[in-house]
């Protein structure tokens, strides 16, 4: 975010030897992986603090939605935690939204909440209506054990500890970025799953899409709900208010694009073709091992020449 432009607020930064606190708005997660990414945690110096529902399931829940809630807002409120970081996604977050004080957390200041997945229900709705700028990221019990990359563990603390000035965000050396279509712009960076997205779009707990630049990526969708989804986008008038397009990762559907549907590239010409903002494929971002973590409200700029994406702290 340029301070002083927009409304939108970024939380402190990251220090070493800060308290995390560890949530689970949406469901549980194992008992080992729970275990294994509180320990890479605690090799990382900082202070850990559980919330104690993590391993409770109530069917594809972690505890009822007082209680998810309750425990959210605990650790919202304790002075000693800095940073709240998710468990994992699975389901859930969407039956927080209209049961969440927002009048009562208006009146905290921002903390670094992360997640992905299912979590960008929460994120949205925090960026909506508190102005709290997020972090798509990393979970506990998903990402961060002993399979956690290099590239996803040094990209998560560069952007987390970073305070001022700007980043460019870069892909793994492996991992090509693609142009689809050339330009540049500048805007709000909306990162976040698109299955969710749809899902609570017009919403009062969806922030606007004008101006923005879109980062989307999903996982197990297939073909033709990929279609339905970009299309519910496009007949909303998403594609009509956003200022740039940038696609991560659509994990598990890519061999079913390429052979018994539409290729993606072909699925894009469909339905964004006729618009003039730039758009970026094949992003390191999503459900994959080698990720970015990105904020969730901060500026952004996209330019296709030469190929540069970069978000701002201050200006």
């Amino acid at each position: 975010m340029l301070r002083g432009e927009h409304k939108y607020q970024l939380p402190p930064n990251l220090s070493d030897q800060d308290t995390i606190g560890i949530v689970a708005p949406a469901s549980a997660g194992e008992k080992s992986k729970v275990e294994a990414g509180i320990e890479y945690l605690k090799k990382q110096g900082f202070k850990v603090k559980k919330a104690p529902n993590l391993t409770n399931r109530l069917k594809y829940l972690a505890a009822n939605d007082a209680k998810r809630i309750q425990y959210l807002v605990d650790f919202l409120r304790d002075d000693e935690i800095s940073a709240l970081f998710c468990l994992r996604g699975g389901y859930g977050t969407m039956r927080l939204l209209d049961k969440l004080d927002f009048a009562g957390l208006s009146k905290l200041g921002p903390k670094i909440i992360m997640g992905y997945s299912d979590i960008t229900a929460l994120q949205f709705s925090f960026l909506k209506k508190l102005n709290w700028i997020t972090f798509s990221g990393p979970m506990v019990a998903s990402d961060m054990d002993d399979n956690l990359t290099s590239y996803t563990g040094q990209w998560m603390w560069k952007v987390l500890k970073k305070s001022s000035g700007s980043l460019i965000l870069k892909n793994p050396k492996d991992k090509k970025m693609k142009v689809y279509r050339s330009g540049k712009t500048q805007g709000v960076l909306l990162p976040g799953c698109l299955s969710i997205i749809t899902t609570i779009m017009r919403t009062e707990y969806c922030p606007s899409f004008e101006n923005c630049i879109l980062v989307l990526e999903d996982i197990g969708e297939t073909g033709y709900k990929l279609d339905r989804l970009l299309t519910t986008l496009k007949l909303h008038g998403v594609f009509d208010q956003i200022a740039g397009l940038i696609l991560g990762s659509f994990q598990s559907t890519d061999d079913e694009l390429s052979q018994n549907s539409f290729p993606l590239f072909d699925l894009l010409d469909d339905i964004i073709g006729n618009y003039e903002f730039p758009v970026i494929t094949n992003f390191a971002y999503g459900h994959i091992s080698n990720k970015l973590t990105l904020p969730v409200g901060i500026r952004a700029s996209l330019n296709t020449d030469p190929l540069n994406i970069k978000i701002f702290y201050s200006e």
